[in-house]
């Protein structure tokens, strides 16, 4: 995979309901929060079950089966340091077994005019640094 974003992305500063979400990515897991009673998934994490109010939730590994949900192509640099990286992606990436769980991402090693709404991703991990790896998509 090429250095997309590597040592420029922010690194997450999670809260108290995505910690687990990025301990999980840690060990190279995607893992989307699902609610213990009536089985709804979420993300982003969240104290309750918008669907039933439960507090009781679980972290469920995610299959690997995402597709392109919609995305934009980054033109033009708001800070100096992501000039190089020009163009890039900003994906939104659905996972149609998890209740359409979205996440946001980015799509690695494909041109922007490859990119197609509906195509079919597959995860791969990217180290950004300090031990933290950041969930991004390849086209199949």
């Amino acid at each position: 995979m090429d250095d997309y974003f590597r040592g420029l992305a922010p690194l997450p500063d999670p809260v108290i309901d995505d910690r687990p979400f990025w301990a999980h990515c840690r060990q190279k897991e995607l893992r989307f929060q699902q609610c213990a009673d009536c089985g709804a998934f979420r993300h982003p994490p969240r104290p309750g079950c918008p669907r039933c109010k439960s507090f009781d939730s679980r972290w469920t590994q995610a299959r690997d089966e995402a597709e392109l949900f919609s995305f934009t192509v980054v033109n033009y640099a708001a800070h100096a340091a992501l000039k190089e990286l020009l163009p890039y992606n900003v994906a939104v990436v659905i996972f149609p077994s998890f209740d359409n769980v979205r996440l946001v991402s980015n799509v690695v090693d494909c041109a922007p005019q490859a990119l197609r709404i509906g195509m079919e991703l597959a995860l791969v991990w990217q180290e950004a640094r300090n031990g933290i790896f950041l969930p991004r998509f390849r086209a199949r």
